[in-house]
């Protein structure tokens, strides 16, 4: 069933909800509108611009600076509830009271920020964060999340590492932008010398690669003769090694993905020493960690844990005959642990929380 509304109308009905000031026919008009997928593009056009204008450390900060920023994370919570949509149970529209004991303050964690780990050739060891600006070696500076290398003639390898419930951006001496999602590793030199820019990632990244036909870009994954070959494109790959295939996407430009050239708009999927072509890809689903959004569309359960656990550091247990739920919708990433699982209690998920901070998933 699939109702038309202009887009101003659509906005409007959004910030009702959000405001709790929703007549009952708005209300079931609204229902509607989010079981219709045609108004998927107007859901991540707000997602994406709530975004842009809260930019605390995905949030976390938000109930410090003020009632315009604590009405600022109610926005992001409300939106949150809204747009968690579970197969066979269809979507959540309100919150409830959340019953277990388990999910008070003190065992909350807070959601992912901009952190990571650099090794420098000469073996010391960096930390870096969001808020620091300085000046680490020659040609290499950290400024607020990002790492940027200026060109230097002392080569030697670097390694970027990000933990669980971390990401970083960085900058390489070609101009290459790269930002790495939570516990992944860049490992690159101070320098691109060479014939070929070779670089190595475990882990998930999206690459922006500077254009040098004189010296193709060339990504390693995960330490094993898998390749991917560039001129100069956009592309995301993600190889955990918890998954079970290594997956390239294009979004721009063209790549090798071993021997298999892909498109946009095509992903590159590695599994038992085979790359297989999927030629449609929901692009926005690939790219919704690198803007700020889980996308859980179509992802089973221990997917969705897994992504849960890079991103609050926490670790997923799961009790005997637990259902294979199938999810969808779009849960924003700046929420804290406690505030997410609200939604998923909400979503009939059954769970208990340690105090240690493992999450046991339990059977209905």
């Amino acid at each position: 069933m699939s109702m038309y509304i202009s887009d101003e109308d659509f906005k409007i009905l959004f910030q009702k909800y959000i405001d709790d000031t929703m007549t009952p026919e708005e209300f079931r008009q609204w229902r509607i509108m989010l079981l219709d997928e045609a108004n998927t593009a107007r859901l991540d056009e707000m997602l994406a611009s709530m975004a842009a204008v809260d930019q605390s450390e995905y949030g976390k900060d938000a109930f410090i600076y003020g009632p315009q920023k604590v009405r600022s994370m109610r926005v992001w919570w409300a939106a949150a509830a809204v747009l968690l949509v579970v197969t066979g149970i269809g979507i959540i529209l309100k919150q409830r009271p959340v019953s277990h004991p388990q999910l008070a303050e003190k065992y909350d964690v807070a959601p992912g920020s901009k952190k990571a780990v650099l090794k420098l050739a000469d073996g010391s060891v960096i930390t870096l964060d969001s808020a620091s600006k300085k000046q680490i070696q020659q040609g290499i500076q950290q400024v607020h999340g990002q790492l940027n290398y200026a060109g230097t003639d002392d080569i030697g390898m670097n390694i970027l590492t990000t933990p669980r419930g971390g990401q970083f951006q960085v900058v390489l001496p070609d101009g290459t932008r790269v930002w790495l999602n939570a516990a992944s590793s860049l490992t690159y030199p101070t320098a691109f010398k060479g014939d070929v820019r070779l670089v190595e990632v475990s882990g998930e990244a999206y690459f922006e690669v500077a254009k040098d036909e004189r010296k193709p870009f060339r990504l390693k994954i995960n330490k094993q003769d898998n390749y991917i070959d560039v001129l100069g494109t956009h592309f995301n790959v993600n190889a955990y090694t918890d998954e079970n295939a290594i997956r390239s996407t294009l979004l721009e430009g063209r790549i090798k993905f071993n021997t298999i050239l892909l498109s946009p708009g095509q992903q590159g999927i590695l599994q038992d020493g085979t790359v297989r072509v999927l030629n449609t890809v929901d692009t926005s689903a690939v790219m919704a960690w690198r803007n700020g959004i889980f996308n859980f569309e179509g992802q089973h359960l221990k997917e969705v844990m897994r992504q849960l656990s890079r991103w609050y550091d926490i670790d997923v247990v799961y009790e005997q005959d637990v259902p294979d739920v199938v999810f969808g919708g779009k849960i924003l990433r700046n929420i804290s642990l406690t505030q997410l699982l609200k939604i998923l209690e909400d979503a009939d998920i059954h769970f208990r929380l340690d105090k240690g901070g493992k999450l046991i998933i339990q059977p209905k």
